[in-house]
């Protein structure tokens, strides 16, 4: 379905031909061997592995096709028809959930690994779909407290998800949330849901509601945040991003608003890792990163637009895509600038998909819609280029699974 392609990895210290050599891309991906039969396995039908087998999942911008690649192999292992176009989700470093006008479809790609303090376990399966919610334009899709929520903006209504469900390839909904048509969000926090009010089908939210465990309201929360558009849950509290700063609200649904930095332009979207508390927000002017925790702001500035951004699993980093195609690398600390390579195969034009960043393990992964491919980036090696997946078609969306 794909080849892969040699390229030219440009760093700032060196200049380097990577990823020609399928035994070095081997090393490199830290991938484990199958270990069939463990009694550990977690679910019937996967095999535990000595290490991380992470897959990257890609979605076709032109057809309902998503792509399940072994970054192992570099092998496609599985094709998932959605019948239209979508933009996907990764949920718990696990689940996908695909969305297009009037559906989200949830797939399992196969791939995850456990954390246990001090050691993990890896396990893979055959892909599959799991099912599907059906409701007018789907956008966010949200994961807390061991649900996933999708909210769908034309029908004003959320239904959510039980991760036990997933786990076992159901796609039952526990609970469906109902306010007014807007583009909004529902986040599952300490057994209830907060959603968003205010808006309309034209203009953004501006306000949060509290709903139970069966979703009924409960009450309004204090704090407004004009404009609301981008969010990121942590494992007990969430961040909002609005016109005039970041509203956080914690598991007790009290909420604190965090200004934004003077002169610094306003947050739209959030990545954050896996693991920490650091957020990073793409803008005009280069990257906007906060510490959830602190409320302390750093910005890494470039010269021109940021399209995209993420933050490293060990949360040192934190990592821009800049409209003329470069990936940057910041210190998250200090927000001085580490490397800089050109990745992408020309400029984003705005009639594109808009190329996005996704971190697993060790690597990210920038897709690359005008050059109909995926740039992997071992971006503590000065953004050294190490593998390039030629696709044969547009991406849209991508997700990385089981790192």
């Amino acid at each position: 379905m794909y080849t892969r392609k040699c390229v030219l990895a440009v760093g700032v210290v060196v200049l380097t031909v990577a990823g020609c050599s399928s035994d070095n891309s081997a090393d490199e991906s830290e991938v484990g061997a199958s270990r069939a039969g463990s009694d550990l396995a977690a679910e019937a039908g996967s095999t535990e592995v000595e290490g991380p087998e992470p897959r990257l999942v890609v979605s076709d911008a032109d057809s309902g096709r998503i792509e399940v690649i072994d970054l192992a192999s570099e092998e496609s292992v599985h094709a998932f028809d959605v019948e239209n176009p979508s933009s996907i989700t990764t949920i718990n470093g696990r689940y996908v959930v695909a969305t297009d006008d009037d559906r989200a479809t949830l797939l399992d790609p196969g791939s995850w690994t456990i954390e246990h303090g001090d050691h993990s376990h890896s396990y893979i399966k055959d892909p599959v779909r799991i099912g599907e919610l059906e409701g007018a334009e789907p956008a966010h899709v949200i994961a807390g407290d061991r649900k996933v929520a999708v909210f769908f903006d034309g029908a004003g209504a959320a239904d959510a998800v039980d991760f036990d469900s997933l786990s076992k390839g159901e796609s039952t909904v526990a609970t469906t949330l109902e306010v007014d048509p807007h583009h909004g969000i529902a986040v599952p926090l300490a057994d209830h849901f907060v959603v968003s009010t205010g808006g309309t089908e034209e203009d953004l939210p501006s306000g949060l509601e509290l709903h139970d465990a069966a979703g009924e309201f409960v009450r309004l929360l204090d704090g407004t945040c004009p404009e609301m558009h981008g969010e990121a849950v942590f494992s007990n509290y969430f961040v909002v991003a609005c016109d005039d700063g970041v509203l956080k609200v914690d598991a007790d649904f009290t909420t604190t608003k965090i200004p934004y930095p003077p002169m610094a332009t306003r947050a739209w979207s959030f990545a954050h890792g896996s693991r920490g508390s650091l957020v990073a927000a793409p803008t005009t002017g280069g990257v906007l990163v906060l510490d959830t925790r602190s409320g302390e702001w750093v910005q890494g500035h470039t010269a021109d637009e940021a399209v995209s951004t993420g933050v490293a699993s060990d949360g040192k980093s934190v990592f821009s895509l800049q409209r003329d195609g470069t990936f940057r690398v910041f210190d998250a600390v200090t927000g001085a600038e580490i490397s800089s390579t050109p990745v992408l195969a020309a400029p984003y034009d705005d009639a594109d998909p808009q190329p996005t960043i996704e971190v697993g393990g060790t690597r990210a992964y920038v897709s690359d819609p005008a050059g109909n491919a995926v740039v992997e980036i071992d971006y503590r090696d000065a953004g050294r280029i190490a593998r390039t997946f030629e696709l044969g078609f547009s991406p849209d969306s991508i997700a990385v699974v089981g790192s």
